[in-house]
């Protein structure tokens, strides 16, 4: 089985600055896996070791990520890509799905595509469903547990606010997981050594058979500003529960909140 798992790379500190045109200012800032995408690669790591098969990490950015590509070749990946081409530059969610479908059809031989719930950076969550609709692919969201996955088959538990689903779908799909789905692995000093100088195979936009008209970004970012900082509160004091809740009440009627 061949899974791929698309990884982001994000800023390693949130408290990123914001440039006059609206870009988001990370100079300085450590670039590191997303969150979300390394429990995506671990599962992805899980499952090959299982069945058999592999596991291409796919990228799309600068020459520089190639470090976290191969940090996750040495968490136990088998194959990588970075998609890097200054027309990739100025992508918005959905011309990096383009850019991640036209790749994946290249590859031909893929079954299942992991990506992380979501980037740690925009936070869109619109990255994966958008790439399923491009590839024409089933998708699975929230995924929480894969229960089962074998030829042509997946069983997934999606993990939603209020409700545990448990469905199946036909491969190959799209499929996003959450936080706790499993435990990611530390990758040994052998292997990041044994990695360290291993050639990452890089595909530009005609090597994926797209122009600068196919990348023309949809999305137009009218504003960005930092959220406002959140206001202080208050720990309520109590020798237990009770006595907490009771001056809680008291202080929210005092307030003429309730």
């Amino acid at each position: 089985m061949h899974i791929v798992v698309c990884m982001k790379q994000v800023p390693r500190d949130n408290s990123v600055k914001i440039n006059a045109d609206l870009t988001i200012n990370a100079d300085g800032i450590e670039q590191i896996m997303n969150l979300f995408d390394e429990y995506a690669v671990e599962e992805a790591l899980q499952w090959n070791e299982k069945l058999g098969g592999k596991v291409t990490i796919l990228s799309i950015g600068p020459e520089d990520w190639k470090e976290q590509i191969r940090r996750a070749l040495a968490m136990g990946a088998t194959d990588s890509l970075l998609l890097s081409d200054p027309a990739f530059t100025n992508l918005d969610t959905f011309g990096a799905a383009r850019v991640a479908a036209a790749a994946i059809k290249k590859l031909g031989d893929v079954d299942l595509v992991l990506c992380g719930r979501n980037s740690t950076d925009d936070e869109t969550g619109a990255f994966a469903p958008a790439l399923a609709r491009l590839l024409g692919w089933t998708q699975l969201t929230y995924v929480g547990k894969v229960v089962t996955l074998e030829s042509g088959r997946i069983v997934a538990e999606r993990h939603l606010e209020e409700v545990v689903e448990t469905v199946e779908a036909s491969l190959p799909a799209v499929v996003t997981v959450v936080k706790g789905i499993n435990e990611p692995r530390y990758p040994s000093l052998l292997r990041i050594r044994k990695v360290a100088k291993v050639e990452i195979p890089t595909w530009s936009a005609a090597d994926v058979g797209l122009s600068a008209a196919d990348l023309t970004p949809r999305l137009n970012l009218v504003n960005r500003v930092p959220p406002p900082p959140r206001p202080k509160g208050e720990i309520i004091e109590g020798k237990d529960a009770t006595e907490k809740v009771a001056r809680l009440v008291d202080k929210l009627m005092e307030a003429q909140v309730i």
